[in-house]
């Protein structure tokens, strides 16, 4: 028991730690009062022996107090650290990168304890246009900016527009494998090319909090890349969206 609750007092205070770090007070004050609880519970039972003189004269009464508080502060820590991890596996962090160029949103498409958000981005509010930062995933499985076609708005996840700006965040997820393209020829290896199936979450860029999913569907032109990276285990390629497949799926969040 004594190591359990060791163990538990060390789990809340490096999530309270990385609760702070990542932006989220009010659980980390949280995880600190999970770590706390034990050294509280110790000084109640030391109380205790102090006022009645021993363990084994505490009156029945006291027993189920006692007994009650230690059931109640280990349902709140297993529960609060249930929670914890949870949040640090699965929920956005605050980013404390300085926002200079579109592409530092890149992160803001990470999975799990990895994806961020951005306080210094603007609050998605008000009417259209909500500027917004595009990723697409390569071959290699890492984000990349997807840039508008040439002519195009800037709040289209433009090279000119301010990252302050940015409301929004739309990343693609890895590919599905849609209908049969061609083979592509490399100096030593044949890959197969498929129409790539993506699903698409746009995201608040200030908050991290998800606005919608999408469909989208990547090229049917059966282009080779003249060269590739492909993640390890990785046998296939995937045609990418244009830009005007982006705008078709999108535009109901961009400019509404």
């Amino acid at each position: 028991m004594a190591k359990l609750i060791v163990l538990l007092i060390g789990i809340a205070v490096i999530f309270s730690v990385i609760a702070f770090q990542g932006g989220n007070p009010p659980v980390g004050v949280l995880f600190a009062v999970v770590a706390a609880a034990p050294v509280v519970y110790l000084g109640y039972v030391l109380g205790s022996r102090r006022r009645v003189g021993a363990v084994q004269d505490l009156r029945p009464e006291q027993r189920r107090r006692r007994t009650l508080f230690l059931r109640l502060t280990a349902v709140f820590m297993v529960a609060a650290v249930g929670y914890g991890a949870y949040w640090v596996m699965f929920e956005p962090k605050a980013g404390d990168k300085a926002l200079s160029r579109v592409s530092d949103f890149e992160s803001g498409c990470g999975s799990g304890m990895a994806r961020k958000y951005f306080p210094q981005a603007a609050d998605h509010a008000g009417a259209g246009p909500h500027p917004i930062a595009m990723f697409t995933i390569s071959e290699s499985g890492s984000p990349r900016p997807a840039f508008p076609a040439s002519g195009t708005a800037d709040y289209w996840s433009g090279n000119k527009l301010d990252p302050h700006r940015v409301q929004l965040i739309a990343c693609l997820d890895t590919p599905d494998e849609g209908e049969f393209l061609t083979d592509c020829k490399f100096t030593t290896d044949t890959i197969k090319l498929y129409r790539g199936v993506y699903d698409v979450t746009v995201y608040e860029a200030r908050t991290g909090k998800e606005v919608g999913s999408e469909r989208l569907r990547g090229t049917a032109k059966p282009d080779c890349p003249g060269f590739v990276y492909l993640k390890k285990g990785t046998d296939e390629l995937h045609t990418e969206p244009e830009f005007a497949d982006y705008q078709a799926v999108l535009r109901k969040y961009v400019d509404n």
